[in-house]
């Protein structure tokens, strides 16, 4: 799943043009793309656990007339066309194109005989949320050094667990299995994977539990560890 995160700054100069033609507004506008990979952990937190910038900043200069600076929405318009040529998403250029409108039509009534350098800094930040898997988890769940030192299950509990492996009933049949696997999030009626109950009566997909406990030998719920 992914999202974008639009950041702009405007700021701009007065300048010295010819005063016998109308003024002229310079847009610059300067893109920064990054990129984040986030994780949600156990208790429902974002994880920055990846960030960096996708390329270089890239300029771009614009002349905008005065007849385009009377009114914010000829204005918007004009800029949603200019802007046609990036790669930026529907949603994004049209929320550029309006905060710009806004700030140039604002500059050009407040002094309308002056030209101006206007400066638009905009980053774009791209999020991923990832699932991660129950290694990942385990590694974010305790914020203390000290707690995420792995420490899994011996093999001989491990293949004890093992035997305690069942699968659901098929969905509707009354498995009693209302809650969710909160390793990975997804349901347990109905789950066509194998199932393990832990000592403390938790249950879980096989899969996960036996990867958490690889690494973590305790249930994810409760804490209770899983004993030889």
């Amino acid at each position: 799943m992914a999202a974008t995160k639009v950041d702009l700054k405007l700021n701009s100069t007065s300048l010295l043009l010819n005063p016998m033609t109308p003024p002229i507004f310079f847009l610059e506008i300067r893109f920064r793309f990054n990129y984040r990979k986030l994780l949600r952990n156990l208790e429902g937190d974002l994880i920055e656990i990846e960030a960096r910038p996708v390329g270089p900043t890239s300029s771009f200069l614009f002349e905008i007339q005065s007849s385009d600076l009377f009114y914010e929405q000829p204005c918007k318009s004009h800029l949603y066309y200019l802007f046609s040529s990036f790669n930026l998403d529907e949603s994004v250029r049209d929320i550029l194109a309006y905060r710009i409108a806004c700030f140039l039509v604002f500059r050009a009534n407040q002094q309308p005989f002056l030209a101006r350098h206007v400066v638009a800094d905009t980053e774009i930040t791209r999020d991923y949320l990832i699932h991660g898997d129950s290694v990942d988890l385990t590694m974010i769940i305790d914020d203390e050094p000290r707690e995420v030192v792995p420490r899994g299950a011996s093999t001989s509990s491990l293949n004890k667990l093992k035997k305690q492996s069942f699968f659901a009933k098929r969905s509707g049949d009354g498995d009693g299995l209302s809650d969710d696997c909160v390793i990975c999030l997804e349901g347990l009626s109905g789950s066509r994977e194998a199932l393990t109950k832990m000592t403390c009566n938790h249950i879980f997909h096989e899969r996960c539990i036996f990867g958490w406990l690889q690494v973590q030998n305790s249930c994810p719920i409760c804490r209770r560890e899983l004993e030889d």
